[in-house]
C-alpha cells in the first residue's frame, strides 16, 4: 500500500543527498589540479619573442593539462606590470608568468617593484634565443655591421636604437653593446619588441636590439635585415651574420632565455605537475617546429636551471648599476 508521508520523506532525503553531492563536487574538483583554465601572463606587448614563445607553448600544453590555456599580455614597466600581476595572483598554479629571468633578476635592481627576485617560483626553461641588431633592409646607411658600428661611434650621426623596455634583455644587450663598441646610441624604450619593430619598419627609429624570434617574420618578408649577432655564432637565418668576434669587438653573450614562473606559495605538487606538463609540451612538434623555424631552440630544463639564470641576472644587474651603465629610463 502506497504510504505518502513515507515516500515524501524518502524523496526529501534523496534530494538532500543529491544537493550535498553537488555542493561537495566543486571542492572535490579543486583537489584535481588544474580545475580551471591556465593563464600565461606575458609582461610584454603582443608580437615579441616572449609572446611568441608563450603562444607556441599554449597549443601542446592544453592537451596535457586538460584545460584551456589563455595568453594574457600585461605590458609596461619593462615587464614589471605583468610580473606584479602574477606575484599577486592566487598561488594555486592557474596563473603563471612567461618571461625572461631579467623580469625577476634585473628590474628589482633598477626600479621600485612590488616583488623581489624570490617572489615567484621558477618552473621550467622554455627556450633560448640569439639576440641581434636589426635594421631596415633598404637602409643605405647600414649595408654592413661595420657601417653600423662606424655610425654609432660618430656622435654626429645620433643613431636611434629601440629596445623592449627598461631592464629587459634587449636593454641589457644594448648597454653591453655600447660598452663593447665604446659608443653611445639614442636609446628608445618600448613596451616590448613588437611596437619597436613597427616603428623601425615605419622609419621612426634606425635599429632595434631584438631576439631573432620576433624579427624573423620581418626578415623573411624582406622588410628587415640582421646586421650582427650579440653572442655565439648562430645557424639558420643567422649563419652568415657576423658576431662580435668577427667584428673585432669585445665579446659578451646576450642570448635570451624564456621561462615559466608561478606565485611563490604555489603548492609543490602543483609546481611539479606544471613542470612535467611544460617539459612534455616543449618536446612536442607544435612547439619545437615553430620555435626552431623562428631561430630559437627549445630547452625544457627545470626550475633549478631557471633559478641559476635569475641569479646570474641579479649579479649582472647589480654590477652594471654600480658601474652606472644600467639605469631605469
Amino acid at each position: 500500500m502506497f504510504n505518502a508521508p513515507s515516500s515524501r520523506r524518502g524523496f526529501l532525503q534523496g534530494a538532500a543527498s543529491l544537493a550535498a553531492c553537488s555542493m561537495a563536487f566543486p571542492a572535490g574538483a579543486q583537489n584535481r589540479f588544474p580545475w580551471k583554465p591556465i593563464t600565461l601572463v606575458v609582461p610584454f606587448a603582443p608580437g615579441g619573442n616572449v609572446d611568441i614563445v608563450a603562444r607556441s607553448l599554449g597549443v601542446p600544453l592544453t592537451k596535457w593539462v586538460g584545460q584551456s590555456v589563455i595568453v594574457d599580455n600585461r605590458a609596461g614597466g619593462g615587464g614589471a606590470v605583468g610580473t606584479s600581476t602574477v606575484a599577486r595572483a592566487e598561488a594555486d598554479g592557474h596563473t603563471l608568468l612567461v618571461a625572461t629571468p631579467g623580469q625577476l633578476g634585473t628590474l628589482p635592481e633598477i626600479i621600485k617593484t612590488p616583488y623581489k627576485a624570490d617572489s615567484l617560483v621558477p618552473v621550467a626553461v622554455l627556450s633560448r634565443t640569439p639576440v641581434v641588431v636589426v635594421v631596415r633592409a633598404n637602409d643605405p646607411r647600414f649595408k654592413t655591421a661595420a657601417d653600423f658600428i662606424k655610425a654609432v661611434k660618430s656622435t654626429s650621426q645620433g643613431v636611434t636604437v629601440g629596445h623592449a623596455g627598461p631592464g629587459s634583455p634587449n636593454h641589457l644587450a644594448l648597454l653591453q653593446f655600447e660598452d663593447s663598441a665604446q659608443a653611445q646610441v639614442n636609446a628608445v624604450p618600448y613596451k616590448g619588441s613588437g611596437p619597436a619593430l613597427v616603428d623601425l619598419m615605419g622609419g621612426q627609429i634606425d635599429a632595434v636590439i631584438d631576439q631573432i624570434t620576433s624579427s624573423t617574420p620581418h626578415i623573411k618578408g624582406g622588410a628587415l635585415r640582421a646586421l650582427m649577432v650579440l653572442g655565439p655564432q648562430a645557424g639558420g637565418l643567422l649563419a652568415s651574420v657576423p658576431t662580435q668576434v668577427q667584428l673585432g669587438l669585445p665579446v659578451f653573450d646576450a642570448t635570451t632565455f624564456v621561462g615559466v614562473f608561478a606565485p611563490k606559495a604555489t603548492p609543490a605538487a602543483n609546481v611539479a605537475s606544471l613542470h612535467e606538463w611544460i617539459t612534455k609540451s616543449v618536446a612536442q612538434p607544435e612547439f619545437t617546429n615553430v620555435i626552431r623555424d623562428l631561430g630559437s631552440e627549445p630547452v625544457g630544463e627545470g626550475g633549478a636551471a631557471l633559478q641559476r639564470l635569475v641569479s646570474g641576472e641579479v649579479a649582472l644587474a647589480t654590477r652594471m648599476v654600480k658601474q652606472g651603465r644600467l639605469k631605469a629610463d
